[in-house]
């Protein structure tokens, strides 16, 4: 199989790449990646119910503790603008970093967690109000949300449309969806090709452009209010991507000039994220929708 239907435009894929034995498709209308075949719910379950699975987040504590600062200042200001109540939904809620920080902050804060061991840590902070399952097969007690949040996890849906459905479902009427995802058509991504970190199969099954998801959000009544892309850049995480830019390996196998001589374009270069994500094409992107309000129907 070389070509395809879009999932989300239905316009005509073509096979990209195979990566771990799972072929990618571009959409040739939208620039949309996605992994078919698809592989089945009960396939990638038990990877997510490993508890270990999300032990990685916990070692990026602190900058993920700033994220949600940053990301809550935001919402702050669009839900003070509009005249919406702290009320909040986390999908993909993990141990529960981002629903700390929104309770620190004065927000009524909800998760959804598909991990049973990983949902422990979170009720341990917001006691039980994390729901278990896949958002798209379970209801959520005290919906609709004023703000429904989904950081890093659209990327991880078998059915991009079905989630992003239930994401909006949960959204009350004039109220906040924001997402963030790998961006699969921004700088990093073209520069690094088939080495782009966020080509991750089974995790990553969806790769989005800007377009591809505007088209899902206006799809569910959703419109644009924010977006702006980030990087997490370093001159660190810079100087390890040139080297598997270059030579295919991680920077811990590089020898020791190797580490030096990449290190040092990973220095002189740490400018440049900053400017790719001003310009919107970083390595992902953030984006805010509000759900629209019903027009009222004259008597």
């Amino acid at each position: 199989m070389n070509e395809a239907v879009c999932e989300i435009c239905f316009g005509r894929t073509r096979f990209w790449r195979e990566i771990a034995g799972y072929k990618h498709f571009r959409c040739l209308t939208c620039g949309h990646l996605e992994v078919l075949p698809r592989p089945f719910q009960n396939e990638i379950e038990a990877f997510y119910q490993k508890g270990e699975y999300y032990d990685q987040a916990e070692t990026q504590r602190e900058r993920l503790i700033q994220d949600a600062h940053a990301r809550l200042a935001l919402l702050e200001s669009l839900v003070a603008k509009v005249g919406l109540k702290k009320k909040i939904l986390d999908v993909g809620c993990a141990s529960g970093i981002f629903l700390s920080v929104a309770y620190q902050r004065g927000w009524d804060a909800y998760g959804v967690e598909r991990s049973e061991k990983t949902a422990e840590r979170a009720r341990a902070i917001v006691g039980n109000k994390i729901t278990v399952g896949v958002l798209e097969n379970i209801d959520v007690a005290e919906m609709p949300f004023s703000v429904v949040t989904a950081w890093e996890v659209l990327e991880h849906a078998i059915d991009s449309r079905s989630f992003f459905r239930a994401l909006a479902l949960n959204v009350s009427d004039g109220g906040l969806l924001s997402v963030s995802t790998p961006l699969s058509n921004g700088l990093p991504a073209k520069i690094l090709g088939i080495r782009y970190p966020m080509l991750m199969p089974p995790e990553h099954l969806s790769l989005f452009t800007h377009r591809s998801l505007g088209l899902l959000a206006r799809e569910c009544g959703l419109e644009e209010v924010d977006y702006r892309s980030f990087s997490n850049l370093n001159a660190k995480s810079l100087a390890s991507g040139f080297c598997r830019l270059f030579s295919g390996k991680r920077l811990e196998q590089a020898g020791q000039l190797a580490k030096m001589a990449y290190g040092s374009l990973g220095f002189v270069s740490a400018w440049l994220p900053q400017v790719v994500d001003m310009l919107g094409y970083g390595t992902e992107m953030q984006v805010v929708f509000r759900k629209g309000v019903p027009q009222q129907k004259s008597p």
